[in-house]
């Protein structure tokens, strides 16, 4: 039995889901916008679509935009699952939280010396999660977890982990960001690593570009529902990997991508290497330079030569979400039998007749923490 991918659901400053962001990729637009308090380049979620039961559940139920977008994605999720009014367990990643309830309640308080009674637990990170199994209306572990930017692939992790355990029979994973308010931008912007762009640029972040973009931050979830399958299921079936680098950096990540380097190797593992990387890839100089190494590393060995993309030009860096948005765009690529490639002339070259059959996601976060996910179509799929 493997870890079979049975429904997934997205949403991006690409498109409020999986079809509308595979449009996006591959006509190439420009999803952008400039933030009106700070000023700096950002990927919004232009517009999200109206689904009743969501509308509804949020009237009632005061959430934060992180947990409003994770709601969108996993109701997509679930609903190509066939899991609706079935039991399951939520597993879900968050780099910063609900940050909107969080800066709102520390304002008030400022301001007031005292805040609203539901301030707690609506601020906290657990929040998203017990938002989620309130809305399935489920009985299972509902839980949140923030491993900094690789959140969302940490929280799939632990899924295959209980499925593997035997202490699950579905598990919802996923991750979700709603990280464009004043004190999250000024936070990226004192990195020093955030891109400065004019108007007129096509894509604020160019990820893998030489030279490099900078990062430019987005919002968005994604979300799998993974289950145990044979061999003989139709689903795309995945392999995962990790690794935490001992902290050699600010960011916990080596020159030359040593914990991406095994956390490759791990789920790769003995078999066929994969035709494409979705890198991490945040459009840094350092980063994306510390990937590239690993991945020439890792492929190099075994005279290898795959196609290296990201999807950052269209979704910003949204942080925990980021590695399960790679990974459904991943699960799309084989699918369509085709590659989401770079669409800027200075970026590594991509195979423009390459049909997929082993897609490679990686995710990496603040503290050297790495997770690295290989997804492929099953033998009755090839």
């Amino acid at each position: 039995m493997r870890v079979g991918i049975v429904g997934m659901g997205t949403v991006s400053a690409a498109g409020a889901d999986a079809a509308s962001s595979w449009k996006t990729y591959q006509r190439r637009l420009r999803t952008w916008a400039v933030d009106q308090v700070t000023g700096v380049p950002i990927y919004p979620v232009a517009q999200l679509p109206a689904r009743p039961t969501i509308d509804t559940f949020t009237a009632d139920y005061a959430v934060d935009r992180t947990a409003l977008l994770a709601l969108h994605a996993a109701d997509q999720a679930v609903a190509a699952a066939g899991w609706s009014g079935r039991d399951f367990s939520i597993l879900v990643g968050c780099s910063r939280g609900p940050t909107q309830a969080w800066e709102k309640g520390y304002g008030t308080f400022s301001r007031e010396g005292t805040v609203p009674p539901r301030t707690s637990p609506a601020t906290t990170l657990g929040s998203i999660g017990f938002v989620l199994a309130e809305f399935f209306g489920v009985e299972q572990i509902a839980s949140s977890l923030s491993v900094t930017c690789s959140s969302g692939l940490h929280a799939l992790l632990h899924g295959v982990a209980l499925l593997r355990s035997g202490m699950a029979e579905r598990v919802l994973v996923g991750g979700t960001e709603a990280p464009l308010t004043p004190f999250t931008l000024e936070q990226m912007r004192a990195l020093r690593v955030y891109a400065r762009v004019d108007a007129n640029t096509e894509y604020a972040c160019r990820p893998l570009a030489c030279p490099s973009s900078g990062m430019v931050v987005g919002e968005g979830a994604a979300f799998l529902a993974l289950e145990l399958v044979g061999a003989a299921a139709v689903v795309p079936a995945l392999e995962v990997g990790f690794c935490r680098e001992t902290g050699v950096s600010r960011t916990g990540i080596t020159p030359t991508g040593e914990g991406l380097q095994r956390a490759m190797r791990q789920a790769i593992g003995e078999g066929q290497l994969p035709d494409v990387v979705v890198a991490h890839a945040p459009g840094t100089r350092q980063g994306d330079a510390a990937e590239r190494a690993a991945i020439g590393a890792v492929f190099g060995q075994r005279r290898a030569d795959p196609t290296v993309t990201s999807l950052k030009w269209a979704t910003g860096h949204t942080f925990g979400a980021s590695g399960p948005l790679g990974l459904v765009a991943g699960v799309q690529m084989l699918k369509m039998g085709r590659v989401v490639g770079l669409p800027y002339a200075a970026a590594v070259e991509e195979k423009g007749d390459l049909a997929p059959s082993r897609v490679l996601v990686n995710a990496t976060g603040f503290g050297g923490n790495v997770v690295s996910v290989v997804v492929e179509k099953n033998d009755s799929q090839s």
